[in-house]
C-alpha cells in the first residue's frame, strides 16, 4: 500500500497520540499475545519509521473514535487494523502472524486476499469492511493534501 505523504504532526500531538495508544493497548484484553507484538510493533516502528508510526496511532484512533458506532460495537478491530495498516509484508509476519482478523485486514490493504482463508465468513465480511474504510479515511487523507 503506497504512503501517502502528509504534514508532521507537532511532536507533542504525535507524542500524546502514541501515549494514547500504547495506554489503550496495555489495558485491553486481548488474545494470542496481541498486546505484546502490538508492544512490539510500536518500538520497532519508533527506532525506524517515526512517520509511519504517527501515522498508524493517528488512524488507529480515527477508527476507534469515529468508525466504531458505524461498523462494530467493539472497537478492538478498528484499533489494530489501523494499527497494522502500514506494516509491510514481512511486519505483518513478524508481529501478527498469530492473529488472523488483523493479519487478514492488514494483507487485504496489499490486495492480498489469502488471510481470508482462515476467517469465517462473517468474519470475512468484517475484515472486508474495515479494510474498505482504512482506504477510504487514507483516500479522504489524501484529498486534503
Amino acid at each position: 500500500m503506497p504512503y501517502p505523504v502528509t504534514c508532521p504532526a507537532p511532536v507533542a500531538e504525535a507524542e500524546k497520540a502514541l501515549a494514547t495508544v500504547q495506554r489503550v493497548n496495555q489495558r485491553w484484553i486481548v488474545h494470542g499475545k496481541l498486546r505484546e507484538n502490538a508492544s512490539a510493533y510500536l518500538t520497532h516502528l519508533e527506532q525506524t519509521d517515526p512517520v509511519r508510526l504517527q501515522r498508524s496511532c493517528e488512524l488507529a484512533l480515527h477508527l476507534v473514535h469515529h468508525k466504531k458506532a458505524v461498523l462494530l460495537r467493539d472497537p478492538k478491530p478498528l484499533f489494530y487494523a489501523g494499527l497494522f495498516a502500514f506494516a509491510t509484508r514481512a511486519e505483518i509476519e513478524r508481529y501478527i502472524s498469530g492473529h488472523p482478523m488483523t493479519r487478514a485486514i492488514s494483507l487485504l490493504l496489499h490486495k492480498d486476499r489469502s488471510g481470508l482463508s482462515v476467517l469465517s465468513y462473517s468474519g470475512m465480511t468484517l475484515a472486508e469492511s474495515i479494510a474498505e474504510e482504512i482506504r477510504a479515511v487514507e483516500a479522504d487523507l489524501e484529498a486534503v493534501i
